[in-house]
C-alpha cells in the first residue's frame, strides 16, 4: 500500500503538489510462544506475507517484558495462551504498561471463553485460534495495527470466528466437565496428539497459501 507525500507550496499555489509515493512502512510483529516448531511455523508463514516483519520470537513472555524494558515495542504481539513460566494471559497488563502503543493478540489452540473475557479485559486487541486462516490472522494483525476501537473488541467476542462446535462439543476444544472431575489424562493426551496433526496440517495449507499469492 503507498501513501501520498504532500506538501503546501507557496502562498499562491491553489492546492498542494504530490511530491512522490512512499511505501507503507511494514507492521513490525513479534510472536511469543513457547512450542518451537510452532514458533518456527508462524514465523515462517508470517516472513511470507506481504507488510508484515517479523522482527523477534521469544519461547516466553519473560523475554518479551526483558526486551521491552530495554526497546521499543513493536506495533504488534502475538501472544501464546498457554506457556510453562507465565501465562500469556498474566502477561498482557505488564506488556501494555511497558509499551501502551503495542496491540496484543493473543493465539491459542483451544477455545475458552473464560481465558478469551480475561484477555480482552487485561487489554488485548483480539483473541485468535492458531487454526485460524492465514488471512483471518493477517487481517486481525492489521486491524489491531489500527488501534480498534471498543466496538471492535466487542466484535470480536460476539462474531470471532470460533467454530459453532466450540460450544456444543466442548470436548473439541477444552477439557469438558467430566474430563476435569475424573481426570481423563490418557484421552487428554489423545486428544492433544490429534489436535497436533490437524494443526500442523492447517499451518502447511497456510504456508502454501500463501506461496500461491
Amino acid at each position: 500500500m503507498l501513501n501520498n507525500v504532500i506538501i503546501p507550496t507557496d502562498e499562491s499555489a491553489d492546492s498542494p503538489t504530490v511530491l512522490a509515493e512512499s511505501p507503507a512502512a511494514p507492521i513490525n510483529l513479534w510472536l511469543v510462544d513457547d512450542n518451537h516448531r510452532m514458533r518456527a511455523t508462524l514465523t515462517e508463514i508470517l516472513g511470507r506475507c506481504d507488510g508484515i516483519k517479523c522482527t523477534a520470537a521469544f519461547a516466553s513472555p519473560n523475554h518479551v517484558l526483558s526486551a521491552l524494558a530495554s526497546k521499543v515495542g513493536p506495533d504488534v504481539i502475538l501472544l501464546d495462551v498457554h506457556m510453562g513460566d507465565l501465562n500469556g494471559l498474566d502477561a498482557i497488563r505488564p506488556i501494555k504498561s511497558l509499551s501502551r502503543s503495542t496491540q496484543v493478540l493473543m493465539l491459542t489452540t483451544f477455545f475458552d471463553s473464560e481465558s478469551q473475557s480475561r484477555a480482552l479485559t487485561a487489554g488485548a486487541s483480539g483473541f485468535l485460534l492458531k487454526s485460524f486462516p492465514i488471512e483471518t490472522i493477517l487481517n486481525s494483525i492489521r486491524e489491531a495495527r489500527r488501534k480498534p476501537a471498543p466496538h471492535l473488541k466487542r466484535r470480536c467476542l460476539q462474531n470471532s470466528s470460533f467454530p459453532p462446535e466450540a460450544k456444543s462439543r466442548p470436548e473439541i476444544f477444552g477439557r469438558t466437565p467430566a474430563s476435569r472431575e475424573t481426570g481423563s489424562v490418557g484421552t487428554e493426551a489423545s486428544r492433544k496428539r490429534l489436535l497436533w496433526v490437524k494443526h500442523c496440517l492447517d499451518m502447511i495449507r497456510n504456508i502454501r497459501n500463501c506461496e500461491a499469492r
